[in-house]
């Protein structure tokens, strides 16, 4: 068991950190897809082809980050939940669907910005698999939480 409760403790520590890292690039994510394309393509940031592929990516970013930031949240809140032995509670399945649905939500932008940028269909797909699968999880965590509510009806 304590294992198990340092895996979230570790859990919450990388969500907290990466919405840290999103508050940051909120701030210099311009900045920093000039920086990359300039240092590790060597590309010119005034070229079109680059000009376009930042727009797109720093838009399809703007559009998905509130989703990310609400993901992020209802994972601290879920885990926090998890923490305090309340697993099986509704409110934990409906984290699961609110951030099944912020996935996406993201597959839909990053699906319209592929069509300007290809790669962004990477990200596309990813999203739309998590997105699936935690309603496969969601489902689950349902079925458990029906589950416990009859039984502490049976005498």
């Amino acid at each position: 068991m304590k294992n198990h409760r340092t895996s979230i403790k570790l859990s919450l520590a990388i969500c907290f950190l990466s919405s840290l890292l999103l508050a940051v690039w909120l701030v210099t994510f311009p900045k920093f897809i000039e920086w990359f394309y300039v240092t590790y393509h060597g590309l010119n940031p005034a070229s079109a082809g680059v000009i376009r592929n930042e727009r797109t990516l720093i838009a399809v970013f703007y559009v998905c980050a509130p989703f990310a930031a609400a993901t992020l949240y209802m994972l601290i809140r879920l885990l926090t939940n998890f923490l305090a032995d309340r697993v099986f509670i509704r409110k934990n399945v409906q984290y699961l669907r609110l951030i099944s649905w912020c996935c996406y939500a993201v597959t839909l932008a990053a699906f319209t910005g592929g069509f300007f940028y290809v790669p962004i269909f990477i990200i596309a797909f990813s999203a739309g698999v998590v997105g699936t699968l935690l309603r496969v999880v969601k489902n689950m965590a349902h079925a458990a939480v029906a589950l416990q509510e009859e039984n502490d009806l049976t005498i």
